[in-house]
């Protein structure tokens, strides 16, 4: 009996056999079927009605571009039954600060937040809370948009302990914000129980409590990686010859935990092509380990320019490779043809070139600029490239 009926299903078509289905087994079971058996194409022209409701309150409601609407309601079309829910999410969302902007960011990436039953038992506790804490709405708002995952994790259980933790780390709701607010993602894939394991190794090795707290402020997601990774990273740094207590042992366990092994060896051949030794290398990384994130064409360029332009020495460079850092064009060059234009009118003679580049935006434009105004208007739009001095920029630097 069971081979006759098996065989008398599978000989109607596709959409009859649904409505069979139906008929045999009642609504909800239909229901179960079609979730399980359906294709996606078969689900849309069973739901053609349902699922262009579903588009156009997307659309219209929560500010998603048509083609978002539509994939967004693929994922939503069996549960999204009336406008009741995610009405109920948008209103306290939009109490919150939340902009149609964050709002269709966080629907694009989370779809079944507008499928939550009672956001003011879910939701609502969450974001209290991080406000509570000193986070500004506009910040939270935005925020939580770029990492909306944030909410499905347990206040009680999950956020909360990660606060206390950070709290009685670095000692104020001041600094747990501002780590909320330059790694929001930390709040969202790390606990409580790695960020002390981490911690722990962290001070087997000698790293002073102020480091740590540089860690959680400034780098929080190397707090949660996997430790033995992170013990080697740290390990590393020290073995080179990094003080824990300096800001460039933090950079250097960054650099490491970001970039590969291969990535860092490319770099070093880079750095090796434009004409430094092992000892250079090592010389510059130590003072400044941020070169070696360095893209092989800013590299280049800047070498080429302080060598050939300037000459430099590159052995020189690496005593100060911060100077591969700075941007050629908005501030080398601009500041180099300022001080060739003032030496060749005889207002000031060329002093270090490595202090003039690496001096701060503001001391450079009273020292060079807003000194000189009166005798040499012309100089702030030779230096904003508004005006071509005729000095050519064949310098001879004091290191």
């Amino acid at each position: 009996m069971f081979a006759i009926f098996c065989k008398r299903i599978f000989r109607v078509p596709r959409k009859d056999y649904y409505i069979f289905v139906a008929q045999q087994f009642g609504a909800k079971q239909y229901a179960d079927v079609l979730v399980r058996s359906c294709s996606s194409s078969v689900c849309e022209n069973v739901s053609e009605n349902k699922s262009f409701t579903i588009s156009s309150y997307l659309v219209n409601s929560c500010g998603l571009s048509p083609n978002q609407a539509v994939s967004v309601s693929k994922k939503v079309c069996f549960n999204f039954e009336s406008p009741e829910k995610p009405d109920a999410v948008l209103k306290l969302l939009r109490e919150y600060g939340f902009k149609d902007a964050h709002i269709s960011r966080i629907i694009t990436k989370w779809p079944k937040v507008l499928l939550i039953r009672c956001p003011n038992k879910t939701l609502l506790p969450k974001l209290q809370f991080f406000h509570s804490i000193g986070v500004p709405l506009p910040v939270l708002a935005q925020k939580l948009s770029l990492q909306p995952y944030i909410l499905t994790r347990s206040l009680e259980n999950f956020i909360r302990p990660l606060y206390n933790l950070l709290k009685g780390l670095l000692g104020s709701d001041e600094r747990v914000v501002h780590a909320f607010m330059r790694s929001p993602r930390f709040f969202g894939r790390c606990c409580s129980e790695r960020i002390s394991s981490n911690i722990a190794i962290l001070r087997e090795r000698g790293v002073p409590q102020s480091t740590i707290v540089s860690f959680a402020v400034q780098h929080p997601c190397l707090l949660v990686d996997v430790k033995e990774r992170l013990a080697s990273y740290v390990d590393r740094a020290v073995e080179m010859g990094f003080d824990v207590s300096k800001c460039a042992f933090i950079l250097a366990v960054r650099l490491f935990f970001e970039l590969t092994e291969s990535t860092l060896k490319h770099k070093m051949e880079v750095y090796r092509r434009c004409g430094w030794t092992e000892s250079d290398i090592n010389s510059a990384f130590l003072k400044h380990p941020l070169c070696m994130s360095l893209s092989e064409k800013k590299i280049t360029a800047n070498m080429d320019f302080l060598v050939n332009t300037l000459g430099y020495k590159p052995a020189a460079i690496a005593q100060h490779p911060v100077l591969l850092s700075l941007s050629l064009e908005k501030r080398i060059k601009s500041r180099c043809l300022v001080a060739r234009a003032l030496n060749d009118k005889g207002l000031k003679k060329m002093a270090s070139m490595t202090t003039m580049l690496k001096m701060p935006e503001e001391k450079f434009l009273n020292q060079y600029i807003v000194k000189y105004e009166n005798d040499m208007p012309e100089l702030l739009d030779i230096y904003l490239g508004k005006l071509k001095s005729s000095c050519g920029l064949n310098l001879s630097p004091v290191v």
